[in-house]
């Protein structure tokens, strides 16, 4: 136990469980360490602060600083109990804000990306609008759910008997080979000199800065592994799938020198009882072609609300092609030329982050008493289902 209180919603001062264990506790629950605590020790955040933020505030840990109250963020020194000030208060043996550091500095670093670090167009944040499903698991394994819709895309419902069975025509397995979750580490190493120069604030902004940059490259890599394939991913080129990539021009015989109007809508419409086309992966010659093809219908086409004419407008029913697209311009050099990847954002891309490396390494970090520490983060990401997907090619 530790000498850590909080304030609970009725205002009252009751003890606050808060150890290496937490860290553990959080990541099987499938949490970050200050959500646990709000989860487990209820709170009025709004009048007394979150439990996290009211046992940093204990331990004299303050990320970011106030000039109101002339308040600085805290040097590292200070937190990583390598001064008198951080040993007011200790849990088994060890200063709480040795223990609460690893969870102030990745709560920081969220925050700073979630800020906009990266910018609301970065390439990060766009994949992430992409992904259909988000997974959390314990362990750097992964047993991929395998659904059979045999039964449902082959047959229909029929009449069944009072009492009686229904036919079988969905079934739900795991896949017989299990994934490895791979995982990205950023090393941290403070020297003495940093510890009395450095403060909570100036760490998060430059791991956050450096965050971001590798989450602009696995994204990258993201996009081409969708089309490609993957091998640690046990997951197939789109190619290698019977009629999954079309050529332009067997669309339209008029797309056989470029991308044209007829080409772009009847791809957009193929297997549209499966799925709707809703994102689309290219690069910029991708994209340009798409907005250049010819035949594209054009504002001044239009003329009705300018000049009476002889016209009957008319309005498409059952349109199997979406009123809008949103497009992932890819600045992969390795991406194939001339094609583009379309998807159906609902059912396209499982992503799976595996949280158990945080802890192993936090406990390595408080234990051994180090000024390195590791902040790692597991993830895989894989089509959901392949019937979500199309390719085009175009000349």
């Amino acid at each position: 136990m530790s000498d850590l209180i909080y304030i609970d919603a009725a205002g009252d001062k009751k003890p606050l469980e808060f150890n290496l264990e937490t860290y553990r506790k959080a990541a099987d629950a499938g949490l970050s360490v200050p959500q646990y605590l709000a989860t487990h020790f209820p709170t009025n955040a709004d009048k007394y602060g979150s439990p996290f933020e009211q046992a940093l505030e204990q331990a004299g840990v303050f990320v970011k600083g106030d000039k109101g109250t002339g308040i600085h963020s805290s040097k590292l020194e200070d937190v990583l109990g390598r001064s008198a000030a951080s040993n007011a208060i200790t849990i088994q043996g060890t200063p709480a804000s040795r223990i609460m550091f690893p969870a102030a500095i990745l709560s920081a670093i969220e925050n700073r990306l979630q800020a906009g670090v990266e910018g609301d167009n970065s390439t990060p944040i766009a994949f992430d609008k992409m992904v259909a499903f988000d997974d959390s698991v314990n362990g750097d394994r992964f047993e991929r759910p395998v659904l059979d819709l045999t039964g449902p895309e082959q047959a229909r419902s029929k009449p069944t008997a009072q009492l009686a069975m229904p036919p079988v025509m969905m079934g739900i397995s795991v896949s017989d080979v299990s994934r490895t979750i791979p995982s990205w580490a950023i090393g941290v190493e403070i020297s003495e000199q940093a510890q009395r120069a450095w403060s909570l604030d100036l760490l998060s902004l430059v791991v956050a800065r450096q965050a971001a940059v590798e989450r602009r490259e696995r994204a990258e890599g993201y996009v081409m592994a969708l089309l490609n394939g993957d091998a640690d991913s046990k997951m197939e080129p789109l190619s290698s799938i019977a009629g999954k990539v079309v050529n332009a021009a067997a669309i339209d015989d008029a797309a056989a020198s470029g991308l044209t109007q007829k080409a772009w809508l009847g791809w957009l419409s193929r297997n549209p009882t499966k799925r709707v086309i809703s994102t689309i992966i290219t690069d910029l010659e991708g994209a340009m072609a798409i907005e250049n093809r010819v035949g594209r219908p054009s504002s001044n086409d239009n003329l009705n609300g300018v000049t009476q004419r002889l016209d009957t407008k008319f309005n498409v029913l059952n349109a199997q092609w979406p009123t809008q697209v949103d497009i992932y311009i890819t600045n992969n050099p390795a991406w194939p030329a001339k094609t583009i990847v379309g998807f159906d954002k609902r059912y396209g891309i499982h992503r799976v982050k595996s949280l158990t490396a945080a802890y192993q390494a936090v406990e390595q970090f408080v234990l051994k008493r180090s000024t390195a520490m590791r902040i790692d983060n597991g993830e895989l990401v894989y089509r959901l289902f392949d019937e979500a997907f199309e390719v085009l090619t175009y000349n």
